[in-house]
This record gives structure tokens, C-alpha cells and sequence, in this order.
């Protein structure tokens, strides 16, 4: 497995996985409907773009099997108050055929070694209450939960009840 930065040209891959493993994560959490409404295609020419950029406003880590991509993940600033040097996950999405086999596992190390390069001191993220699957892998990674419950409609308009998890990162862990 390779974990590198995404390009533009790996846009529409990153399009499919993250509709693919949306209708299977969130079955039960989302309506059908819902779901079933969810375009691969949609947002592409915008993700384009910001990888074209010098300086994108995140950082997008893809991981490929046998030159295929079979997973992703965002990092960036906070989309909500935080702590100065606190990055946030945005997302991290697999190929549902590729579940348990440790992409997402390497995914998040990944992500977590470049924070601790871009000297965050810590990483947070907000996870759907009841995806047992992603809150069990999050915490392997070293995550916690905060107490921290949210209700948001941000993503999809329909209320989601997320959780909060943190990770901080200690002075000797962090590349100097």
C-alpha cells in the first residue's frame, strides 16, 4: 500500500470512494433517499482546482492497492473554534471493499505524522454517533473522545449527532 498526496487527476477515484463508502458506512444513520442521491461526480471541478493549487486550503492523502485508489483522507485547519495549532480531520473515506485491511489505519497515521511535521500540537475530529466501525479505528489510532456531542445539518441538511475525539500531540513526538 501507498499513502502519497492527492493530485488533480485523482478526483474522480476520490469522488467514487467517498460515495461508496457513504452509502455503506451511513446505511441506518441516513435516510435511503438520502444516500441513494449521492453523485460521484459532484464538486469535482472545485476539488481540482484546490489540488492544482500551490497552497491548498487542505491536505488531501490518498492511499492506492496495486496502483488503484482505494482511499482517502482531508486534514485542515478547524472548521469551528479550536486551539491554536489544532489541525482537524475532515474526512477519511475507503473503498468499503478495502475495509479492515488497514487503509484507514495508515490513513489516519499518515495524517497524523504530517501534523505533527506542520507542528500541530493536536488533532480533532468529529465522528457520527453509532459508526462503531470508525469511533473503534479512531481510537487504535490513539484518538479519545472529548464529550464533546454536536447535532449538525452542515453536511447533508438533515440533523447528524456526531461525537468529538482528540488526539494531542506531545513536544517528542513532533518532528522539530
Amino acid at each position: 500500500m501507498n499513502i502519497r498526496p492527492a493530485v488533480p487527476a485523482d478526483a474522480e477515484a476520490i469522488g467514487h470512494i467517498r460515495v461508496n463508502a457513504w452509502r455503506a458506512a451511513y446505511g441506518g444513520h441516513m435516510p435511503t433517499e438520502y444516500l441513494a442521491s449521492l453523485d460521484p461526480q459532484a464538486n469535482l471541478a472545485g476539488l481540482r482546482e484546490a489540488l492544482a493549487s500551490p497552497k491548498p486550503p487542505f491536505v488531501l492523502a490518498v492511499a492506492e492497492c496495486d496502483q488503484k485508489l482505494v482511499g482517502f483522507s482531508i486534514s485542515g485547519s478547524p472548521r469551528y473554534e479550536a486551539a491554536r495549532d489544532t489541525l482537524e480531520l475532515w474526512a477519511l473515506n475507503v473503498d468499503p471493499r478495502y475495509w479492515r485491511k488497514g487503509v484507514g489505519k495508515r490513513l489516519v497515521q499518515e495524517m497524523l505524522h504530517s501534523a505533527s511535521a506542520a507542528k500541530a500540537s493536536c488533532v480533532e475530529l468529529w465522528c457520527l454517533h453509532g459508526n462503531l466501525a470508525a469511533m473503534a479505528l479512531y481510537e487504535s489510532c490513539g484518538f479519545v473522545r472529548t464529550g464533546a456531542e454536536r447535532t449538525t445539518t452542515a453536511l447533508t441538511g438533515m440533523p447528524l449527532n456526531e461525537v468529538a475525539y482528540a488526539q494531542a500531540l506531545s513536544p517528542i513526538h513532533r518532528a522539530e
